[in-house]
């Protein structure tokens, strides 16, 4: 067995140089080897060799260097282990060392040469028993050649511990040290690799990482260790804004040289993120099918999915199969017919079950004749009478919709968007990622008012984004529930700089001590003493509004908050709250949350609140858009509890409105009859999990039921708490693509082309910090 993998240097198809001919050299050179390429600074550009990470561009440019400037090391017939047992009929012999192997340090000691020397090196090795590859070249010539590189190689290290050159620690802060790169700021994996080959795998993982931004376990890990004690979180990896990420990866090979001895070879390599990302995962894939099929009829609509059924019966069921199946039919779907359903299935065997319930459906009275919208667990879905988009409106969910680990893997399917969103402002800060990602979900239950505040807004934010950028979906209105209409003006482009909300909320007053924590506004109302304690509590109860608002008088610390629909929330002090609910004859929820919100008392903080909310406007807020011809050009409408009319778009009465808002009684039912009136129809909520949903459906079906001038009205949520972040989010497209909303299917089709550039390359990925 060839335990030590060759280094060509191919020149006309002849091996020049081999390793095998030095594998026996004297490890002090070795030593030497490495410690004087680490004498000064290393910069050496790293890319995924594989079809799906490696661009068009890439590719090419990798492809002009000549055969003399390419070097190979391969490492495809490491033996999985050296301490492997001989079998009854094997003579025991004296296994090498992974020292002997050869350290892939030492090989990285020997490519750095052949890279100062202006040649490309690939690393070739197996994942799996599939083949991978590594390309690496020098840092600046890649820039020169316009190559992002997905990561680099700033320093590596490494000590045998028999010899005491140095313990595994000490390694890494050598390797840390080369690189001149702070253990402060660095992100540290151990691993066992006790073949090259595996040291060759764990340094692709780490480089795979860095490309998707994704903080994960790498296969085999026994130890994560952050040195700057933050949360341990495996989702999108968090970083300052402005600063690289580093890894550090510490690569354990623990060997025999004989009976009585053992030898650790301790090996750490120090990374730094490159400017490529990693590609997109595919939205829809065979384990999550997604067909959408268009057509000027219903029966025209049958006919297509018995076409579908039929392929499916004939079709052999593998992931080919249900990849050309999806292509297949979103070459087929039309954007201007007038009507459309859609099927979601985890699995062929699904699809067909999903195909037959919507035959039937398309069959029934119900939905052929009087409109009935249809949609099924899986979230296929089908409206004979769409909604259109001209009564699109958003709606911005309010304070506590957060939740630990919130769409933590969406990121590895926009990964562009995140790039974006990172480069503009501070995206850990946004989401509140230490306590919202903390390794023990209850630390996101335990948020503070200005805490979830802050990760509500950057949660809407992040959707509006996603839906308006990513699917080009063009809402017509806008409205918020309480503190969601502060996140509906950030999110829309209408602030300047709403990224600077951010910080003034966490060192707010108002959203700190006045409303929430002591409670100084209730203070002042009660007139109470500094020693008098406040125990503040909130209740949802299924009761009129009218009713509670008769019992008020009796208890003046106890407020009517929110009127939604069939239920209310009732607020203040907690004796007070209990004594109105056993009054009223009615049980009340306990929210347990501190915030005298929508109450009296937040009265005395509304000029506070107006002058927080009143900010500087970006320019093209305030540019007038009603001459444009376009439709989809026409401004959007901001609708506000405080007001009937929409708000006008400047700062002051923008200000005005949320504080006036703010500090009065929510009536979210009169907000949702209002917006009505004024011409919603499809109500999309955008936020974490579903808050206003299922209260807008209720409030829009007692609406309608009181008069059969109302026309039909819809609201769905692009998130729910629980639910796979993508599916719920398929799930939103689905019917808005029922509702025949323009929106973009690029995201959806563009991954089922062989030939397809990854979707990052959308949002160029220039100036990411090194």
């Amino acid at each position: 067995m060839n335990l030590t993998p060759p280094l060509a240097t191919t020149h006309s198809g002849q091996v020049e140089t081999s390793i095998a001919d030095t594998a026996n050299a004297d490890k002090a050179i070795a030593d030497t080897v490495i410690t004087e390429k680490l004498a000064k600074p290393l910069r050496i550009a790293v890319l995924l060799g594989d079809d799906v990470n490696l661009d068009s561009h890439s590719a090419q440019v990798l492809g002009t260097f000549a055969e003399r400037e390419r070097v190979q090391i391969c490492a495809l017939d490491a033996a999985p282990s050296t301490t492997q047992e001989p079998t009854a009929h094997e003579p025991k012999v004296h296994e090498p060392s992974m020292y002997e192997q050869r350290s892939l340090t030492a090989l990285l000691g020997q490519a750095t040469t052949a890279i100062e020397q202006g040649q490309l090196v690939e690393l070739t090795f197996n994942d799996a028993n599939q083949p991978q590859s590594l390309y690496l070249l020098d840092g600046l010539r890649a820039a020169k050649l316009r190559l992002h590189a997905h990561a680099f190689i700033a320093g590596f290290a490494a000590g045998n511990e028999v010899t005491d050159v140095a313990n595994a620690a000490t390694v890494a802060n050598k390797a840390l040290a080369a690189a001149k790169r702070s253990p402060a700021q660095t992100v540290q994996h151990q691993t066992v690799a006790n073949t090259l080959n595996e040291a060759f795998v764990a340094l692709r993982q780490g480089v795979t990482a860095l490309a998707a931004r994704t903080q994960a376990p790498l296969k085999g890990t026994t130890d994560i260790k952050q040195t700057n004690d933050t949360n341990h979180q495996t989702g999108y990896w968090f970083s300052d804004q402005h600063q690289a990420r580093v890894l550090c990866l510490n690569l354990v090979a623990k060997t025999s040289h004989q009976a009585d001895e053992s030898r650790n070879l301790s090996q750490s390599l120090v990374l730094t993120q490159g400017t490529q990302l990693a590609a997109p995962k595919a939205l829809v894939d065979e384990n999550r099918l997604f067909v959408a099929i268009s057509g000027d009829s219903i029966n025209e609509l049958k006919a297509k999915l018995f076409q579908l059924l039929s392929s499916l019966d004939i079709g052999t069921p593998d992931t080919s199969f249900a990849s050309h199946q999806l292509a297949f039919w979103f070459e087929r779907y039309h954007a201007n017919a007038p009507l459309a359903l859609v099927l979601m299935a985890a699995s062929i065997d699904d699809l067909k079950l999903e195909a037959k319930a919507m035959l039937t459906a398309l069959e029934s009275d119900a939905i052929r004749h009087h409109g009935q919208h249809f949609k099924t667990p899986a979230g296929s879905c089908f409206t004979a009478r769409p909604l259109g988009d001209a009564g699109l409106t958003f709606v911005y969910p309010g304070v506590g919709t957060v939740y630990a680990n919130m769409f933590n893997n969406l990121h590895e399917y926009f990964p562009a968007l995140y790039h974006q969103l990172e480069r503009e402002g501070d995206l850990s800060a946004m989401l509140q990622s230490p306590q919202i990602y903390a390794a023990n979900v209850k630390t996101a239950a335990g948020m503070s008012l200005s805490q979830q505040a802050i990760s509500g807004v950057g949660a809407s934010y992040l959707f509006t984004k996603l839906l308006t950028q990513v699917f080009n979906i063009k809402p017509k209105m806008a409205l918020g529930y309480s503190m969601g209409e502060a996140a509906m003006w950030a999110s829309l482009d209408v602030w300047q700089t709403p990224h600077a909300m951010i910080n003034a909320t966490e060192n707010s007053d108002i959203f700190n001590h006045a409303i929430s924590g002591e409670l100084t506004a209730v203070r002042r109302a009660w007139q109470l003493a500094d020693n008098e304690a406040i125990v503040w509590n909130s209740f949802v109860v299924r009761a009129d509004s009218h009713e509670i608002k008769a019992l008020l008088p009796e208890f003046p610390r106890a407020y009517l908050a929110i009127t939604q629909g069939d239920t209310c929330v009732i607020a203040g002090c907690e004796t007070s709250c209990q004594a109105l609910l056993a009054k009223l004859g009615k049980r009340g929820i306990a929210a347990n949350r501190v915030t005298a919100m929508h109450t009296a008392p937040a009265m005395l903080v509304h000029g506070q609140v107006q002058d927080f909310y009143t900010q500087a406007l970006k320019p093209e807020a305030l540019k007038p858009k009603a001459l444009k011809a376009a439709a989809q050009d026409l401004p959007i409408r901001f609708i506000s509890a405080a007001q009937t009319a929409p708000v006008t778009v400047d700062s002051h009465s923008i200000g005005r409105a949320i504080a006036d808002t703010f500090c009065s009684p929510l009536d979210f039912s009169a907000l949702i009859h209002n917006a009505t009136e004024q011409g919603a129809r499809l109500f999309v909520e955008v936020g974490a999990d579903r808050q206003t949903s299922t209260l807008i459906d209720k409030i829009s079906h007692a609406h309608a039921s009181q008069s059969t001038a109302n026309a039909a009205t819809a609201a769905i949520a692009c998130n729910a708490k629980g639910a796979d972040a993508i599916t719920s989010l398929l799930k939103c497209l689905a019917q808005l693509i029922s509702h025949r909303v323009p929106l973009s299917l690029t995201p959806l089709i563009q991954p089922l082309s062989a030939n397809a550039a990854p979707l990052s390359s959308a949002v160029l990925p220039e100036g990411e910090p090194q």
